[in-house]
């Protein structure tokens, strides 16, 4: 098991029920040697410390993320909160950008005539 996959096992319990992990990366802290996960979820952005302490939360929706290929530094932002990890691989890096990009609002929010090839069922 990589270090990555051990990293991300324990920062699962921060994911709420029903919250899927879509993409993951292990870094620094930009002003320290600790380790750092970035989750995207379909929800969210986390960054897990993995000494327990409560993490960083962003709503995915309007979240933007750049990456520095000097330093590896991954800086995911909404709004005027932001936060920064360093050492990111850039494959991971450009993952987490791609994905988050191509975020869209839930199918729930589109008219029901432009989705053909789904049922929607509700309760």
């Amino acid at each position: 098991m990589s270090r990555t996959d051990r990293a991300v096992r324990r920062a699962r319990h921060h994911l709420a029920s029903g919250e899927a992990l879509i993409a993951s990366a292990l870094g620094l802290e930009v002003d320290g040697r600790r380790r750092q996960v970035v989750l995207l979820t379909d929800k969210r952005v986390l960054l897990v410390g993995l000494r327990g302490e409560a993490p960083t939360a962003l709503l995915r929706e309007g979240c933007t993320a750049e990456y520095d290929t000097v330093g590896g530094l991954l800086t995911v932002s909404q709004g005027d909160q932001r936060f920064e990890v360093r050492d990111i691989e850039e494959d991971a890096a450009a993952r987490l950008i791609t994905l988050l990009r191509r975020h869209r609002s839930s199918l729930v929010c589109r008219e029901k005539g432009s989705l053909r090839h789904i049922r929607l069922l509700q309760d």
